[in-house]
């Protein structure tokens, strides 16, 4: 067993990192804890396993799926095991800031989420008047083969 001390930087805090880094882990059998860091923009990740599966698990924490998140950097380095984590953890702060700062965060992705789907309707009337047109156009012809001039 080997324990990865890992530090990832980047906008990896008030975006959902540590639940995913803990999704990764407990999918992987990894013990251990991951928590943000005092400088806003850091995680800690302590982790522990075979040196393999540590290695394999560095991978995914770049979270290249997850346009909330952007990595810039992951330092990982290893030291022997000590077996103090029973299962892979996240250590919250003070529960009345973490519960505010989701909030906030969740309203920024609503707003985000509303100007999307405002985009994707304006995108919807303009193709439906263009089927319109196309509707139009072809009972035009329709009506010319019917009664020709």
């Amino acid at each position: 067993m080997q324990r990865a001390v890992v530090t990832v930087r980047g906008r990896v805090q008030k975006v959902g990192y540590r639940d995913l880094v803990t999704e990764i882990a407990d999918t992987m059998d990894i013990t251990g804890i991951v928590e943000n860091l005092p400088d806003g923009k850091s995680v800690k990740i302590i982790a522990e396993a075979e040196k393999d599966v540590l290695d394999e698990f560095i991978e995914p924490l770049w979270a290249k799926e997850d346009p909330t998140i952007k990595v810039l950097d992951i330092d990982v380095a290893f030291e022997p095991a000590t077996g103090e984590h029973e299962f892979f953890d996240i250590v919250y702060g003070d529960f009345q800031q973490e519960a505010f700062e989701r909030i906030g965060v969740a309203a920024i992705y609503l707003k985000r989420l509303d100007v999307g789907q405002n985009k994707m309707l304006d995108k919807q009337d303009s193709m439906l008047e263009k089927q319109e047109q196309t509707i139009a156009e072809i009972h035009g012809l329709y009506i010319d083969l019917k009664f020709p001039p």
